[in-house]
């Protein structure tokens, strides 16, 4: 501004000099124009006072003065016409600048102090080709790139301001999961934050068999839609194996990537599904659905849900060794049954349960029938299969509430909710008759020692209403198994009554 300032004045102290040379060429003409009037007044004088002149010099003065009064008039002329076009070129002169310096330098200073303000501004085309023309060109490209470059950065804090989020969400995920070790536990948190992380409409966790390459376990966000979400990603986790690679459908109805999976009530619009390694191997997919308030899911989308599954997968292989250690600490390594700690668990709460609601309790205790025999003979493998085969003739004949555990050695035990003394006989009976059945039907060499079972019965309340009673009662029933030739069920009443006997 300081510049166009001192650029004005200079181009106002010329046009003053012009004005000033201008008035002095007036006043120049002005004198010469008195003088010649006075010429003429002194040559009227002279002819005036000297009638006497001859004819010959009154016709020359004549002459000279008519000359110059045809100069006079011809000076005149021009200097009119030459003032008048002075001004003219003045005026237009001057009316260029304003329009062509002064306007557009104004136009210019007006944007860029917008442009201090954040306020950007595209200076008209009109201005012209001239160097102002070309410098508001220049100005409205500056203009341009510095409007697109603060655009830029302030798209870059947004993202970045969303990527902070997301990284606070995650944050506060594993904050969440180190004190969850439970399967469900982990899965069910897992589900809930992604949906919420993404903003899915639904989410899912489809793990798969190491082995079978199927799935093993699956959670969703939609209990009622469970099935059918089931059922897609089964439909999906079959390419999706192949590839390995985050899928992004944006079209769920018309993509390919939907497979062979059709269905009425499961409305999707599009699908984001992201691959859960553990240990350098895909064991799983995090399925995410329907993007609130959009289209699809984005790229941002993508790089997210990785970074999720990413700690979603140490939860998930934290949660599945968790789960080792509890199922080795509660189970029996050889059989797959419950271990004598956690028959007294299990038996402490069927009791509990039995009284709050008065219901009947039975409880079998189990002994296999010449096992040190056998296991001399055809030593400790042999032994093994026997012990297996036991548990799983258990597990066949038994219901989802029952439960079998190895009590020690070649005992085992089996609780029996809501279960009378007769069924839990029957029961017993089959897995005696089934045994016997079964090692009977072995090769000759093995049936020269016999494998059967002794099995005795007790039940609560009738033979006792606590835990240890319960036992010593089956106990005794089943010590009377073995008196009377094993290969029997028998239950503590029949032992209380051949007591009395």
């Amino acid at each position: 501004m300081k510049k166009l300032r001192n650029l004005t004045t200079f181009y106002f102290i010329g046009f003053g000099l012009l004005a000033v040379i201008i008035v002095i060429a007036v006043i120049s003409f002005n004198h010469i124009y008195s003088s010649t009037e006075h010429i003429f007044k002194l040559a009227e004088a002279v002819l005036t006072k000297h009638p006497n002149l001859s004819a010959s010099e009154s016709a020359g003065l004549s002459a000279a003065l008519t000359e110059i009064e045809s100069i006079r008039t011809r000076a005149y002329i021009f200097f009119a016409s030459a003032l008048l076009l002075s001004s003219v070129g003045i005026f237009l002169f001057v009316y260029v600048y304003r329009k062509n310096v002064v306007e557009p330098l104004h136009q210019i200073t007006s944007a860029a102090k917008k442009i201090a303000l954040g306020q950007f501004e595209i200076l008209p085309a009109a201005i012209g080709s001239t160097e102002i023309g070309l410098l508001a060109e220049n100005f409205n490209a500056m203009s341009r790139a510095l409007r697109d470059k603060i655009e830029e950065i302030e798209n870059t804090l947004v993202r970045e301001q969303k990527v902070v989020r997301r990284l606070n969400i995650l944050n506060e995920l594993i904050g969440s999961l180190i004190f969850k070790l439970e399967f469900n536990d982990v899965l069910a948190t897992l589900i809930n934050d992604s949906k919420t992380l993404i903003k899915a409409g639904f989410s899912a966790i489809a793990l798969i068999d190491r082995h079978s390459r199927e799935i093993s376990h699956f959670h969703s966000s939609m209990p009622d839609k469970s099935d059918e979400l089931h059922r897609m990603a089964g439909s999906l986790i079959k390419d999706f194996l192949n590839k390995g690679i985050p899928l992004r459908c944006s079209d769920a109805s018309k993509d390919k990537c939907f497979g062979d999976f059709t269905s009425d009530g499961l409305q999707i619009k599009n699908l984001l599904i992201v691959p859960i390694m553990i240990e350098g191997e895909m064991r799983g997919a995090l399925i995410l659905g329907n993007k609130v308030n959009a289209d699809e899911f984005t790229a941002e989308d993508e790089d997210t849900a990785l970074m999720f599954t990413f700690q979603a997968a140490m939860a998930i292989d934290r949660a599945i060794f968790h789960s080792k250690v509890v199922l080795l600490a509660r189970t029996d390594g050889l059989t797959g049954l419950n271990n004598h700690r956690t028959f007294h668990e299990i038996l402490d709460v069927e009791i509990k349960r039995a009284k709050r609601y008065n219901r009947p309790l039975s409880l079998l205790l189990i002994d296999l029938d010449n096992f040190k025999k056998f296991n001399d003979a055809y030593g400790h493998q042999a032994g093994d299969s026997v012990l297996k085969k036991l548990a799983e003739i258990l597990n066949k004949n038994l219901r989802n509430i029952d439960s079998a555990a190895r009590y020690g050695g070649e005992e085992f035990t089996v609780i029996l909710p809501e279960t009378s003394l007769d069924d839990a006989v029957a029961i017993a009976e089959r897995i005696r008759d089934e045994t016997c059945q079964y090692f009977s039907s072995c090769k000759d060499d093995i049936n020269e020692v016999s494998v059967t079972v002794s099995i005795g019965a007790s039940m609560f309340p009738d033979d006792s209403v606590d835990k240890d009673g319960l036992i010593k009662a089956a106990d005794d029933a089943l010590y009377m198994t073995k008196k009377m030739g094993k290969n029997k069920v028998i239950t503590f009443q029949q032992y209380k009554a051949a007591g009395m006997k």
